[in-house]
Formats: C-alpha cells, sequence, structure tokens
C-alpha cells in the first residue's frame, strides 16, 4: 500500500521543479517500465499490480523493499495515464557528463525543442537508428517529462541525454556541426561519411541567431508540395537516415 508521503512525493513528480530538486522521475506503463528496470536506472519504487508482477520477470537487480503493490485505479490516481492496469516506477535521474559524449559518430542537437511529443519522437526515432546521444539547450523540453518518457517508447533508457550551452558545446566540438534550414544545401550534396552533429531548431523559430554563428554548414529537406514546414520529429528522421546510410 502506498503511503500517504509517498503519495504526495509521487504526484510531486509530475512538475518539472520537484523532478529537479529531487532528481527522481517517473515512468509509466509496462514496456517503459521493463526497459527501465533492466537498464542501469536505479529504482526507488515499483508500484505494480498483481496481474504485472505474476505475468513479468523482473531482474535480481529490483529488491523486494522497493515494490509497492497496488491496484489500477492508485496507479491512474498518480501517474498521468487515462487508465493504468500495469505499473509505475520512480526512478533516480542519471548524471549528465558531457567529458562523457564521444565524437565517433553522429550526435543530434536540439535548439529550443520545447514540445514534449516531439522530443520524445526524436529520441526514439534516434534509437531506430542507433544514434546514441542527444545534446539539448537548456530551453528545451524536459526529457523527464512525463509526456516525453512515454512518447519515447523505451527509447529513453537507450539514449543519452545532456542539457549544455550548445553554442558553447557547438564551438567546443572536434566535429563539423550542420543545422536544419530552408537556406541550407540539399541532403545529397552533404557528406557524412565522418561523424558529424546535426542540429534541430524549433519549428516556430527555427535555429537562434547564436547557433547560426557556430554551425558550420546548413541543410534542408528538398520540398516538393505546398506545406510550409516539417514537423521537427519528422525532419529530424529524415535526416537521421541520411545521416546513417550515407545518402549523399
Amino acid at each position: 500500500m502506498v503511503s500517504i508521503k509517498q503519495s504526495k512525493f509521487i504526484k510531486s513528480l509530475k512538475i518539472k521543479k520537484y523532478r529537479t530538486k529531487e532528481k527522481c522521475f517517473i515512468i509509466e506503463g509496462r514496456k517503459n517500465v521493463l526497459e527501465a528496470i533492466q537498464s542501469n536506472y536505479t529504482v526507488k519504487y515499483l508500484l505494480a499490480t498483481d496481474d504485472f508482477l505474476y505475468n513479468n520477470t523482473l531482474p535480481s537487480t529490483i529488491v523486494k523493499d522497493v515494490i509497492i503493490k497496488v491496484d489500477s485505479n492508485t496507479l491512474t490516481e498518480l501517474g498521468t495515464f487515462q487508465t493504468n492496469n500495469d505499473c509505475l516506477a520512480v526512478v533516480e535521474m542519471p548524471e549528465q557528463e558531457l567529458a562523457e559524449v564521444p565524437f565517433t559518430d553522429h550526435l543530434v542537437v536540439l535548439d529550443g525543442v520545447s514540445d514534449p511529443g516531439n522530443m520524445g519522437t526524436i529520441i526514439r526515432t534516434m534509437d531506430w537508428f542507433g544514434l546514441k546521444y542527444l545534446i539539448c539547450s537548456q530551453d528545451s523540453a524536459d526529457v523527464y517529462n512525463p509526456k516525453v518518457v512515454n512518447a519515447t517508447m523505451g527509447s529513453f533508457a537507450r539514449v543519452r541525454v545532456i542539457y549544455t550551452d550548445i553554442s558553447r558545446f557547438i564551438s567546443d566540438a572536434p566535429i563539423p556541426s550542420f543545422g536544419a534550414d530552408l537556406e541550407g544545401i540539399a541532403p545529397s550534396q552533404w557528406s557524412t561519411q565522418e561523424p558529424v552533429m546535426l542540429v534541430m531548431g524549433s519549428e516556430s523559430h527555427g535555429l537562434s541567431p547564436e547557433v547560426k554563428a557556430v554551425i558550420s554548414g546548413k541543410v534542408s529537406i528538398p520540398k516538393v508540395g505546398m506545406a510550409e514546414s516539417l514537423n521537427v520529429a519528422i525532419a529530424t528522421g529524415i535526416l537521421c537516415h541520411h545521416l546513417r546510410f550515407n545518402l549523399s
């Protein structure tokens, strides 16, 4: 049974300032929770129904002390899903270290991408193409927002997300950087045989002036129809495909 103190704590994690203070976030649903507990995340609480515990084998790293049996109504009350018949986990945020970022493969950088759904879809897309590091400006969406975590469909466990001053990061990086921009070259003219950084701006404002001043070049997806713009997550997917398979 969940105590009143635990209940208040879990509900508070829906709000960014409390996630930041506690250095914890919530994960909901069978797939996302299983991805988390089978990775290197430290689980503080695992709230689960009898059905979930009966039908899923938990790793030995999940000790009995962190498991709290609950019903589906409690999961729905504490989380963000309209219905949840499986589980909810509270896990600790991993440390974010820029020093750990290797420059041996392509990177994706987000410049003010603030929509949680787009952020989650970009993480999921990166996981599909085997891209491991996402570098974000401080004004990008919070990766620990439940909407972001849910949209990743488990990929949050395999893509490292680090927030920093991206203008400085791009300037100091030993690999070239290309920003998605309508004035850029077509991907067919874009050589990606060596690692590069793909920099994506917000749909409403594009790349910030500070980022435009430090990137190596610009790339644009050719338009055939009349749409004004592409969704940033879709555009990221198209360009990641070019990155991974060197379709220049």
